[in-house]
């Protein structure tokens, strides 16, 4: 490694040298502001005739073609693309200086490698950069570069400072370079990248897992591994989504929860344990990337699947993507029969959708996701791992009647009510409704009018409207809800009729009238008929007197009378024959790896005074010699332990096992 500082001119002046942005590195994202900031800092070294620090670059050294040296630029390369579009801009601008400035700094003239051009940038930016560079600015698609070299133009036309003058100014820019190369005897390229990139602001997860996979590699490899495999995945996601999709790509592989900040880190972990190559990883990341793309457009080649991925995605319940991802590759892998996938999938469905609909929290599912994706539990036996996991909170008929019958369904989150009516007319008529263009009708209107006051008769109608007008009862499909407004029944039961929903014509069918007991009556009705649709799995597969196997410590279990055999805490896993000595562990563990958190739960009041009071009646000495009362049920140290996960921020890490 060599780094030093360097003035601008005499780094860009170098002969014979491409200065190459590799295929993996961000498309020219500079915005105005940047550009504006860059040239005003060349006006103050103008008119100050003083030296400018512009930051560091850093950069790995090839041979290339006739002794030529390539720069493959691994960090720096935005401000590097700025300042030569304005030294360009300088160039159109100044014909004293135009050739000196084309030929020493912008082209290699004795060199035909890249056109001519000492710059390279990646692939979606060259055409616009070669149009600026070659004086032929035709791109038709919007571009950066050449808003950004236009801007230029413009800022050193209305400047008070002659162009020549800003000219000589660029070199008092002094900017650090850090030269390297793939020697694997020295300093690893990819590690002084993370080391420049370590506030985690400039790039995102997924530009940092890309570079960690082609940072290593040559030129050629690069380019052909980015287009064989990378373009590809980049294709599909937006950069969010992207991100969101290696985190659960890696919480199918690693059976780990993975935090949003740290899956990169993850990733690195992952890639390194395994002892993958670079193209063995992307090749898995693409299959996986297909995969994720099907579940978001609910596109996979089976029709069941399909609409239990829409309804999941409509029901905004991402954080089961890694187990659907887990379903559809053990189906592709022949691992598992298609029908067993889907029954697995459906069962998931109705807890999610029971969930929904009750509003009870699932702020337990990633726990249980996480440990739907280890198939090392239950024999891999897909059905009794997913009933053991869920069946402490799923939701029974009776609650979720009870929910429908006394919730406001319309005002729920995520077009609940839209897709229960779309998935009710689904079930009866087996045609697909356009979810998008179906509208909610509210049978008795937001707003009464007179009519319809006088219309509810003796109720009160407010009353009524408050408390029936959101429930599922009252609430109908129909293209012509503006039409309708708040026509009367009579009026509306015209349009039912002649409705092509069914489930808006059997209003008109079989209710005359309509006031708080047809709201009643039909809410029950449509209560049964989901009942049906999202049915609560037979729990008796995993009979009562069966309370055993894997639970993540937030989920709610009835241990008492059984016996624990192993806690998990962050993948390492100890072999216990008692809560007493469960509990003990724990704290050992939370000691052992980070002795502030153990401060942490002495200072809580309540913990403080259950764990370490001085009238100890069953006593326990801890690895640190501190002394612990233990002489609790089995309930309540899972209380402690989930207590002391929460405050300690591990409760997605902590699991137990039991028989």
């Amino acid at each position: 490694m060599k780094a030093d500082s360097i003035h601008l001119f005499y780094f860009l002046g170098s002969e014979k040298t491409i200065f190459e942005i590799p295929v993996f590195q961000r498309n020219y994202e500079w915005n105005k502001g940047q550009c504006k900031q860059l040239f005003k800092d060349l006006t103050i070294a103008a008119q100050n005739d003083t030296d400018h620090f512009i930051g560091t670059i850093v950069y790995i050294t090839e041979t290339g073609n006739k002794m030529s040296h390539i720069y493959r630029i691994i960090d720096g390369q935005q401000r590097l693309i700025s300042l030569t579009l304005l030294l360009k801009a300088l160039s159109d601008a100044d014909e004293q200086d135009q050739d000196e400035i084309e030929e020493k700094y912008l082209t290699n003239n004795n060199l035909l490698d890249n056109n001519h051009l000492k710059l390279k940038p990646v692939d979606h930016d060259y055409e616009a950069f070669s149009s600026v560079m070659n004086g032929m600015v035709n791109v038709d698609r919007p571009s950066k570069v050449i808003d950004n070299y236009h801007l230029f133009q413009k800022l050193i036309k209305n400047s008070a400072i002659k162009s020549s003058k800003l000219y000589k100014a660029m070199n008092h820019f002094n900017m650090v370079y850090i030269e390297l190369n793939n020697n694997p005897n020295e300093e690893n390229p990819q590690v002084i990248f993370e080391s420049l990139n370590s506030t985690g602001v400039s790039l995102s997860s997924s530009d940092l897992v890309r570079n960690f996979l082609l940072m290593n590699l040559n030129s050629q490899q690069q380019s052909e591994l980015y287009k064989k495999y990378w373009v590809k995945i980049e294709q599909m996601f937006a950069t969010k989504t992207f991100a969101e999709f290696i985190r659960h790509y890696l919480i199918v592989k690693t059976h780990v929860s993975v935090r949003k900040n740290d899956v990169y880190g993850s990733y690195k972990d992952y890639f390194i344990s395994e002892g993958f190559s670079s193209e063995e990883s992307l090749a898995d990341l693409l299959k996986f990337a297909n995969y994720y793309d099907q579940i978001l457009n609910h596109k996979t080649k089976d029709t069941e699947f399909n609409k239990v991925l829409e309804h999941i995605n409509v029901m905004d319940s991402k954080v089961v993507f890694p187990y659907l991802m887990l379903l559809m590759d053990l189906v592709n892998s022949d691992q598992s029969k298609r029908k067993e996938a889907n029954e697995a999938a459906s069962i998931l469905e109705s807890y999610l959708f029971r969930l929904k609909v009750c509003q009870l929290p699932s702020n337990g599912l990633n726990n249980i996701v996480v440990g739907l994706c280890d198939l090392s539990k239950d024999h891999g036996n897909l059905k009794p791992r997913l009933l053991r996991l869920l069946r402490a909170n799923f939701p029974d008929d009776h609650k979720l009647a009870d929910s429908l019958m006394e919730r406001d369904i319309y005002h729920k989150g995520n077009h609940l009510a839209k897709l229960v009516l779309v998935i009710l007319e689904e079930h009866r008529t087996k045609e697909t409704i356009d979810f998008d263009n179906a509208q909610v009708e509210h049978i008795l209107p937001q707003r009464l009018n007179a009519e319809w006051r006088s219309q509810l008769d003796n109720d009160n109608a407010d009353e009524v409207k408050e408390q029936y007008g959101n429930k599922l009862g009252n609430l109908t499909l129909t293209k012509y809800n503006q039409e309708m407004s708040n026509t009367t029944y009579n009026e509306k039961k015209d349009f039912y009729r002649n409705s092509n929903v069914s489930l808006t014509r059997e209003i008109a069918k079989n209710y005359d009238h309509w006031d708080r007991e047809a709201i009643k009556d039909r809410t029950a009705k449509l209560a049964q008929e989901l009942i049906r649709i999202f049915p609560m799995p037979d729990i008796k597969e995993v009979s009562e007197r069966e309370i055993t196997g894997e639970y993540t410590i937030d989920q709610t279990v009835n241990v008492t009378g059984t016996k624990p055999i192993l806690i998990t805490i962050s993948e390492k896993e100890y072999p216990v024959k008692s809560w007493r000595q469960m509990l003990i562990t724990f704290l050992n563990d939370i000691w052992n790896k980070d002795s502030h958190n153990y401060e942490l739960i002495k200072e809580n009041a309540q913990l403080g005074q259950t764990l370490f009071n001085k009238n100890l009646r069953n006593s326990a000495k801890l690895e640190n010699g501190i002394n612990i009362e233990t002489n609790f049920s089995a309930s309540y140290i899972v209380d402690i332990i989930a207590k002391i996960s929460k405050i300690c921020d591990i409760t997605d890490q902590v699991s137990y096992t039991v028989k």
